[in-house]
């Protein structure tokens, strides 16, 4: 873009990045990020029409074969070749502005003609077009990355500027695409890098409003605290944009909260002027600070311990006993008409007092369902029902019921074993690499394989994702054979304990069919008390209940359990018998894993928007298979577009299961009306039982890392990043599976 259209912008624009120059007294130095009069339009957009300015200039046009640039733009190779041939045009030829056919070629992802022009001698830092940019800036604005590396690797300089300044990494931040920025930020680009007004990749990042692009930075060590020429940091740049997600996490890494610009203007004042004031409290309150930014306080010295995660991981975790004791008590000891509000009461100010301590607490913990409450409320459960049965039902039902009492220890126990290993065993967290140098390779290995996209590599963890794997961000890592993460565990649910999670449910299930036979026994055996009175139920149903309320009314409490507990099974063994997870169930198998042709989804996470229209431009650019034609790559699969279901009512649906069984209930509908989903990992349903129940590993143990069964062969989930195809080892059907991975450049 030209410095005088960029004039034009600054001066006529109306929306909500241009009245940012209120916050500096209009001087052009501390102007904001220069963008043009679409807010999410990028500096090159002026490229696209260079083509009108450039093809006639008043000649006569040429024809198509004779014209290279629109040869270019159509990566016709053989074309060109011609050309070259004839000793009218060479690699080098340039146009009135300097643009060369690399630059077409790039900026409309021509990888072929690309590599072609660059072994012809094409200059690859050549700049030109109004914007003086060179091809590796007009690839990376249409993040076309899959070129943008093959210049790299040709030798394009990713420190060269254009007209305004700006480098690469600079108009990678502006689009927005995480993928390109960890690529360039492998070429030892300096992180703070800053544009001529003084504007780092982080600040950008930040006034656009990109959260993984602010998170990767910050990662990457970019400085929270610097400043542009007009003294604003990355927190005020934040502000302007307003995006929740940036603010809170520019202050989770030590942003200054009360730094001033050259104007005096701290953060809250240009919260204020931005009309983004509920955000910056937001972020404060979720940060543990109040709303003029100073850390809460709490007396005796107790903020110092809370804000501790091994302190409130303990609370949360054992708060819960204490609220099922006042709870049950409240309702076994109190006339109808006062224990329910009083149990209600109860509920609702313990959980105020949790959420109190939860807004003081580490960040992480600032919502309730994300700390280990939920699996300490199933926690106080069992404890309460093991206390009640040992000093109390135990003594009457022993020698009426001894093996009913021996059958309820032993899934009792069971229960609490599996609820144990679930919540404390690694789920089959993706071993990370060591050092950035490793990165670089695995990325270069992607690229090598055409397997750089979001189903192959993952930008928080910076690994290659196996197949089946999934980022748990509540866990922040990536999880083998991921099935879903559980609240009530208070940890993600993998390839390593899968099995002892399934085992935790069943035995639960059993284990609360006994307790209720039991307690049936226990109740029977006690007299009825004389003076049993009852306002509501019939006098029967009273001299039941008054025989041992507290214990009654715990058993009603656990068999409710029974309803959420039920649906997870039938899910788990239809999953099961499928070699499905709960993650594959929901998103219905529309990844294709044996597809060797890349079909990723740049999604809102790594483009940093929701716009569908961004999303499948990225997409577009993620790199055609070698063997087949830019221009022939079929159209990106996507996956059904995920229901963002709000309310206490959605909340609740997802916690109990309710979604996961609605949708496998579906799939049963689906698969008998013939609407199969293909699953590549499925095998038959007594072949994927067998793979999953008698694969070799303890039953009480930990198993090693990834490892399971498929197809009666072991494998190990931390390392399948191929989809194994089965060729038979004989011809008879049945004599034995044989595995090789498939290859990208085995198909075409």
């Amino acid at each position: 873009m030209s410095s005088s259209s960029t004039s034009r912008d600054a001066q006529n624009s109306t929306d909500k990045s241009s009245s940012s120059t209120s916050l500096t007294t209009g001087k052009g130095t501390t102007a904001p990020p220069k963008l043009s009069t679409q807010d999410d339009a990028l500096e090159l957009n002026d490229i696209r029409q260079d083509d009108a300015n450039n093809s006639n200039n008043g000649k006569q046009p040429l024809p198509i074969e004779e014209d290279i640039m629109q040869l270019a733009r159509l990566g016709e190779i053989g074309a060109i070749k011609k050309l070259f041939d004839s000793g009218k045009f060479d690699a080098k030829y340039r146009d009135e502005e300097g643009i060369t056919p690399l630059h077409w070629a790039a900026i409309n992802n021509q990888y072929a003609l690309c590599k072609f022009l660059l072994e012809s001698g094409a200059d690859v830092n050549a700049k030109g077009g109004e914007s003086v940019a060179t091809a590796a800036m007009w690839a990376a604005q249409r993040c076309h990355y899959y070129v943008v590396n093959l210049l790299l690797q040709h030798g394009a300089d990713p420190l060269l500027t254009d007209i305004q300044g700006y480098n690469i990494l600079h108009l990678a931040t502006i689009d927005g695409n995480a993928f390109l920025l960890v690529l360039l930020l492998h070429q030892e680009i300096p992180v703070d890098v800053p544009d001529p007004q003084g504007h780092t990749g982080l600040m950008w990042a930040a006034y656009k409003g990109f959260p993984a692009c602010v998170d990767l930075f910050l990662r990457w060590g970019a400085n929270v605290n610097a400043v542009d020429e007009g003294g604003l940091s990355p927190l005020h740049w934040s502000l302007v944009k307003g995006s929740p997600s940036c603010v809170q996490k520019i202050i989770e890494y030590g942003s200054d909260r009360f730094a001033k610009t050259r104007d005096g203007k701290t953060p809250a004042v240009v919260a204020e002027e931005m009309k983004t004031l509920s955000v910056w409290y937001r972020a404060l309150n979720e940060c543990g600070y109040d709303r003029e930014g100073n850390l809460r306080t709490l007396p005796l010295g107790l903020t110092s311990v809370i804000r501790t995660k091994q302190f409130t991981s303990k609370f949360f975790f054992f708060w819960p006993f204490l609220v099922i004791l006042f709870s049950i008590f409240a309702l076994s000891n109190m006339i109808i008409y006062i224990s329910i509000p009083v149990t209600i009461a109860i509920v609702f100010g313990m959980q105020w007092v949790a959420q109190r301590v939860a807004n003081l607490g580490p960040p992480e913990y600032r919502v309730l369902q994300r700390t280990p409450f939920l699996a300490g409320v199933f926690a106080g459960s069992l404890f309460w029902v093991g206390v009640r049965w040992v000093f109390w039902v135990l003594p009457t039902t022993y020698s009426s019921h001894p093996f009913l009492n021996f059958f309820f220890a032993l899934f009792f126990g069971f229960t609490t074993y599996f609820y144990g290993a679930s919540m404390l065993e690694d789920p089959g967290y993706v071993p990370k690499l060591g050092s950035r140098n490793q990165q670089r390779d695995t990325i270069t290995q992607l690229f090598e394989l055409w397997k750089f996209d979001e189903d192959n590599f993952c930008v928080y963890c910076m690994i290659r994702k196996p197949l089946r794997s999934k980022h748990c961000r509540r866990c922040k890592r990536c999880v083998s054979k991921h099935d879903h993460h559980c609240p009530w565990i208070d940890n993600c649910v993998g390839a390593n304990n899968l099995r002892h999670f399934i085992l935790y449910i069943f035995t639960m299930e059993i284990g609360i069919i006994f307790f209720i036979q039991l307690v049936i026994a226990h109740v029977e055996s006690i007299p009825v008390p004389p003076n049993a009175q009852c306002n509501i139920i019939s006098t029967a149903l009273c001299e039941i209940i008054s025989r041992d309320t507290f214990t009654i009314v715990l058993t009603i409490w656990i068999s409710l359990q029974l309803i959420w507990v039920s649906m997870l099974c039938v899910v788990q063994l239809v999953q099961i018998s499928r070699n499905q997870t709960t993650y594959e169930n929901m998103r219905g198998h529309t990844l294709d894993y044996a597809n060797p042709a890349s079909q990723a989804i740049t999604s809102a996470i790594t483009t940093g928007t929701t716009s569908v229209d961004i999303a499948g431009l990225s997409a577009a650019g993620q790199g055609p298979n070698p063997a087949i034609p830019p221009t022939a790559v079929p159209p990106h699969r996507r996956p059904p577009p995920h229901r963002h279901d709000h309310g206490c009512l959605a909340q609740w649906k997802k916690l109990l299961g309710l979604d996961t069984f609605v949708a496998t209930a579906q799939d049963g509908l689906d698969r008998r009306g013939g609407g199969r989903y293909r699953n590549p990992f499925s095998r038959g349903v007594v072949r994927n039982c067998k793979d999953f129940w008698c694969d070799g590993a303890s039953y009480f143990g930990q198993m090693d890392s990834g490892r399971a069964m498929l197809d009666g062969e072991v494998v190990n989930y931390n390392r399948m990043y191929d989809m194994p195809f089965m060729t038979r080892s004989g011809g008879r059907a049945g004599s034995g599976m044989v595995y090789r991975s498939v290859a990208a450049e085995d198909a075409v």
